[in-house]
């Protein structure tokens, strides 16, 4: 499936790019391309099950956007935030990478009072944003540091990440 706000290049896994000249706030408002961003930073190979650990056996459920099904425990519905400080949040992804982008790749330290006019949420939900935020770049190094790259690259205009790998991404 194509984003609409990201063009694709042929060859060597097809990378995808930002549109030249479109401003960052822009391009981070779609939910399906922040699920896309978080999907390959947390799974740089693919999706895996939370429940038995399969790689390459993930479907996509058509009629649930960013839910997935596992073929080969056949028990499992996941998302990109299922097993992270993201999970039950009730927020927009896109809530969360722009967070995430505020903080990490503008280098802002925002009040909780700044989060939650920025977002348009009560003080206890943006407080609660700026801890879950902590929490998963402390439990999850990795995919943080994947998503630092990945919006730094957007922002540069640069190649941002080659889709997932193989099969997996056929829809229920």
């Amino acid at each position: 499936m194509s984003n609409p706000l990201l063009t694709s290049l042929p060859q060597g896994g097809a990378r995808e790019t930002a549109p030249a000249g479109r401003p960052m706030h822009d391009v981070l408002r779609s939910d399906e391309v922040c699920r896309d961003l978080l999907e390959r930073a947390r799974w740089p190979d693919g999706p895996v099950c939370t429940r038995c650990g399969a790689q390459g056996k993930a479907s996509r459920i058509a009629t649930r956007p960013g839910l997935w099904t596992c073929r080969a425990c056949r028990r499992s519905q996941y998302s990109v935030t299922s097993g992270t400080p993201l999970h039950r949040t009730r927020l927009p992804v896109a809530h969360w990478v722009r967070l995430f982008n505020m903080v990490e790749v503008g280098g802002l330290s925002p009040t909780i009072s700044q989060v939650s006019r920025r977002f348009c949420v009560a003080h206890l939900t943006a407080e609660n944003m700026l801890k879950r935020l902590d929490e998963l770049k402390s439990e999850m190094p990795q995919m943080s540091a994947r998503l630092d790259r990945f919006l730094r690259e957007i922002q540069r205009g640069g190649a941002s990440a080659a889709p997932h790998a193989g099969g997996g991404q056929n829809a229920v």
